[in-house]
């Protein structure tokens, strides 16, 4: 396994001043045998210049066309069997390569493998998080009911099998890793190898903070395998209970948030109109607020809420 040449996929716009930590930390990696790939998609900033600070990593320019297309023209470019997409603002842990290709080379019915990533700041520092756990595969309908698979830098693909399925789509944004997962999923197995291998930073630029636009695309994503799905009922029933996860994670979870922000500042009014909706939309996750409130206020030794 240590001859497995892994193609590392670096897309970049207006990320030049990250992209040498992202680089770096692929230069780094215990499995050497990769190839580093930067698409520069029409940035602004200077990503050829940075890219020429590292001999060997390849450079192909392209007219802005976004993430999913500079993606697509990465894979074009690969050589490997395997392929890592990295985002230009995220690292790489050490052993993330090695973690993948040992996973993926033992598991030939897998179309990819994935484990576990951190929180960084936009410095680079670490970021307090709870651990993830999570073991083996996840079906078509597992994944239909939630992405327990996270952002693409945890993900090793099998290059032949993403390219069977026509690479990122375009008709999705935002959420085009948790699309391709879904098409992938239909026909092939995955495994979770639980290994931390990734860093996620989290900075004013990130799409994920548009909690609006991201419950309008993983609510695409979900309807574009309704035609898949047809009268499969299990299968409707994953459906049906994705949609509620994505309303509930990206329009309850941010409500819920704002209903601590009020309680902890003594704020009554706008605290009873966020009760009054997460009432009526979201029962389930205010019952649950309101038990861990309960919990918290009969130990003395605990902050409220």
């Amino acid at each position: 396994m240590a001859d497995t040449l892994v193609s590392v996929v670096i897309p970049c716009y207006r990320q030049a001043h990250f992209l040498p930590q992202a680089v770096e930390s692929v230069l780094a990696q215990t499995h050497t045998c990769h190839e580093i790939i930067v698409i520069d998609d029409g940035s602004p900033d200077h990503v050829r210049e940075v890219v020429a600070a590292y001999p060997g990593v390849r450079y192909h320019f392209q007219e802005n066309r976004g993430l999913a297309a500079a993606r697509n023209r990465g894979l074009q470019e690969t050589r490997g069997e395997y392929v890592v997409f990295l985002d230009a603002d995220d690292r790489l842990l050490p052993t993330a390569l090695a973690a993948g290709v040992t996973a993926l080379s033992a598991r030939p019915e897998c179309a990819f493998v994935w484990g576990f990533h951190r929180p960084i700041d936009a410095r680079g520092n670490l970021l307090p998080s709870e651990p993830r756990s999570f073991s083996g595969g996840a079906g078509y309908a597992q994944l239909l009911r939630a992405n327990v698979v996270g952002s693409p830098m945890d993900v090793m693909f099998r290059r032949s099998a993403v390219v069977a399925v026509g690479g990122f789509s375009r008709t999705v944004r935002y959420v085009e890793d948790y699309d391709l997962y879904l098409r992938l999923s239909r026909n092939h197995a995955n495994y979770c190898h639980g290994e931390l291998i990734a860093e996620y930073r989290y900075h004013d630029a990130n799409m994920s903070a548009d909690r609006p636009g991201m419950l309008r695309e993983v609510l695409r994503a979900l309807d574009e395998q309704t035609s898949w799905v047809g009268n499969d009922s299990a299968l409707r029933q994953a459906l049906q209970e994705g949609r509620r996860w994505a309303w509930e994670r990206y329009d309850g979870e941010p409500r819920v948030q704002r209903l601590r922000e009020h309680l902890r500042a003594k704020r009554w009014l706008p605290a009873t109109a966020c009760t009054a909706t997460l009432l009526v939309k979201y029962p389930r996750m205010f019952f649950q607020v309101m038990a861990r409130r309960a919990k918290r206020a009969l130990s003395p030794s605990s902050e409220h809420l």
